[in-house]
């Protein structure tokens, strides 16, 4: 039954960044500044640092996927830039320890990789026509810091989780090896 929880979570929080936040941050508040909540990427790099590679590319792959099917104008962008940081995240993990500080200053590095991705690929088929400094100071910071605030929450939440899937699993593993 544990397992189940990732998927579900998962999946909510790709529902949660396109509709919900819509309503708590709706356009035209008189704020010049655009939050972007990549929170389904934070969930897949907590899967990246607590997991593994194979398991955080599938889930980049799968979410990312579905963002161009549901959020977005051309499909492959984020199915793309979705796994590949997934995947480039996760091996860079595996230098440091899990500690809040290094999850933390890679997850939002992964959120960095992602919206540059997305940013560029957009801009070079002509989708978008925003300069860098506005991308830059009206939609990657604040989004950055709404993103970093939500790493700083999900992290001991994510810790435990993570923990009792490998505890789920080792139990499994003890029943089929005993």
């Amino acid at each position: 039954m544990i397992r189940v929880w990732l998927p579900v979570l998962t999946f909510f929080f790709f529902v949660f960044d396109g509709t919900v936040m819509q309503v708590i941050f709706p356009e035209g508040t008189g704020t010049p500044y655009v939050l972007i909540p990549r929170f389904t990427m934070v969930i897949i790099l907590f899967i990246a640092f607590f997991m593994s590679r194979s398991t955080a590319l599938l889930y980049g792959l799968i979410f990312g996927f579905l963002t161009d099917i549901v959020y977005s104008d051309i499909i492959g962008v984020y199915f793309f830039s979705m796994a590949f940081t997934a995947y480039l995240m996760a091996s860079i993990s595996k230098i440091f320890r899990t500690s809040l500080l290094a999850v933390f200053l890679l997850g939002l590095l992964g959120v960095v990789l992602v919206e540059f991705q997305a940013y560029g690929m957009y801009s070079i088929v002509g989708i978008t026509h925003v300069s860098l400094d506005e991308f830059l100071y009206v939609r990657l910071f604040p989004s950055l810091v709404l993103n970093g605030l939500f790493i700083i929450v999900m992290y001991v939440p994510m810790k435990k989780l993570f923990a009792a899937l490998k505890a789920a699993k080792q139990r499994q593993s003890d029943k089929i090896g005993g």
